[in-house]
């Protein structure tokens, strides 16, 4: 009796040993990306509390696809400086692997240059890549008209004027997905009919940052060319104007200013892998501080886009939600289910998942018929993002159900003796076997008075 105690305790405290390492390896796994979802689609609230001087803001983060800050950002703009970013994407895309073509300066060449220059003359030479880093690191109109020219002269095109090139970098610009965008010229200076709105904008400038040394180029501070000596624009990457607004991570892009749009700062940066891309327009001087808003507003969004979001799981893998009925078992007649993956949304820091985050569970009303494997799907959770539905995750079973076949067994012959055509084969053997016992009967009693009567 002593022996069957002892083996009985320990094959009991084997198979609680074995269970715990199984479930400590569970819960040591790692989750892959197979395991996760990660929304996108859903609508983040503006921060209000984040405000800038500027007219027109709009910030994209190109990791998470979304925009996070939106300022005045559907209204209809010239593209004002934002042109010189479309003439480096054309030059870029047609003359790729050719950058160290040498290009002389030519009267044709300048022909049409309007505004801000840095006083190319006919005859220097320069580089495609020179003329190129100019164009982004400057914005110099000068150059931006040679580069024109040039493309042109390389197309077969029965024109070779700035117009023509204006329509192509139109025409290209839809191509890339910007169907609120019509260039008129190669300044970015007022011309009728010249059109763009912010997102347009960040659509142009993500392809332009997706092009091998394009931002490289907007972010050099210095070019010193013959006797040019170059300097950057954009005090965000070079502090030999001003110290300043020089801000690390900020890979460049484009600043300008024309009269009807005031000050115009398009600006990309990168922390911790992610790239972020920010267009103000209508900036200006503040008189009161010396300061330019344009500056200060990117550094502000910047820091916002940059610290004012994080990844939170809002829903983990394998945590119970619900629980489903069970036929067929001796052991339980139900079992947990869990979601199959994890979800992981962007949200504000600071974000009360209790109150903006709520779920709504989908499960059938029909039982599971054991026996019943560890992950097998029966149901659903919605994941609703302040009243939204954000994704659907499937509800599937969290351990196995063992089937008891006595209990399936019984409930096979109930149900076949259920069926219709069972039922009507009973009743019509009953019915037969009735006529036959009375038939029989009837006979028999006519036999025991036919001996009676002889």
């Amino acid at each position: 009796m002593k022996l069957k105690k002892i083996l009985s305790v320990a094959l009991a405290a084997a198979f609680l040993l074995s269970f715990i390492a199984a479930a400590t390896d569970t819960a040591n796994e790692t989750e892959s990306d197979d395991d996760r979802i990660i929304p996108t689609g859903y609508i983040i609230p503006q921060d209000e509390s984040v405000t800038i001087r500027s007219r027109n803001a709009l910030v994209y983060s190109e990791y998470d696809d979304r925009y996070l800050f939106a300022k005045n950002d559907k209204e209809a703009l010239e593209p004002a400086s934002t042109t010189k970013i479309m003439v480096g994407v054309m030059l870029f895309e047609k003359f790729a692997g050719s950058f160290d073509t040498e290009i002389t300066v030519t009267k044709d060449l300048l022909e049409g240059k309007e505004g801000l220059s840095v006083y190319l003359e006919e005859g220097e030479v320069l580089t495609l890549r020179q003329l190129l880093t100019i164009l982004l690191m400057h914005g110099a109109n000068d150059v931006s008209t040679i580069l024109a020219h040039y493309y042109m002269k390389d197309v077969e095109s029965d024109r070779d004027d700035l117009e023509a090139f204006a329509a192509l970098m139109t025409e290209r610009a839809k191509q890339l997905g910007c169907e609120n965008t019509v260039f008129k010229n190669v300044s970015g200076l007022h011309a009728q009919g010249a059109k763009t709105v912010l997102s347009d904008i960040i659509i142009i400038a993500k392809h332009a940052a997706s092009l091998p040394g394009f931002t490289e180029m907007t972010s050099t501070d210095r070019l010193t060319v013959g006797s040019h000596i170059i300097l950057s624009r954009n005090h965000l990457v070079s502090s030999y104007m001003t110290p300043l607004y020089k801000t690390p991570g900020v890979t460049g892009m484009n600043y300008g200013s024309t009269e009807e749009m005031g000050e115009c700062l398009l600006t990309s940066a990168e922390y911790d892998g992610k790239r972020y891309f920010i267009i103000i327009m209508g900036g200006r001087n503040d008189s009161e501080t010396g300061r330019q808003t344009e500056y200060d507003d990117t550094i502000k969004l910047l820091e916002y886009a940059r610290t004012g979001f994080e990844y939170k799981d809002v829903l983990k893998k394998g945590v119970i939600i619900t629980q489903a009925d069970v036929r067929f078992s001796t052991t339980t007649d139900k079992v947990s289910l869990v979601p199959a993956k994890t979800v992981t949304m962007y949200l504000p820091v600071g974000a009360d998942l209790k109150e903006e985050i709520t779920f709504r569970t989908v499960v059938p009303e029909t039982e599971l018929d054991a026996p019943v494997a560890q992950g097998t799907e029966a149901g659903e959770i919605i994941v609703m993002y302040n009243g939204d539905e954000v994704c659907r995750v499937p509800l599937v079973t969290a351990s196995s159900i063992v089937q008891s076949r006595i209990l399936y067994t019984l409930d096979r012959i109930e149900n076949f003796v259920k069926k219709p055509v069972v039922i009507a084969s009973i009743i019509a053997f009953f019915v037969i076997l009735t006529i036959y016992v009375l038939i029989k009967a009837f006979a028999i009693n006519r036999r025991k008075k036919h001996k009676r009567i002889r």
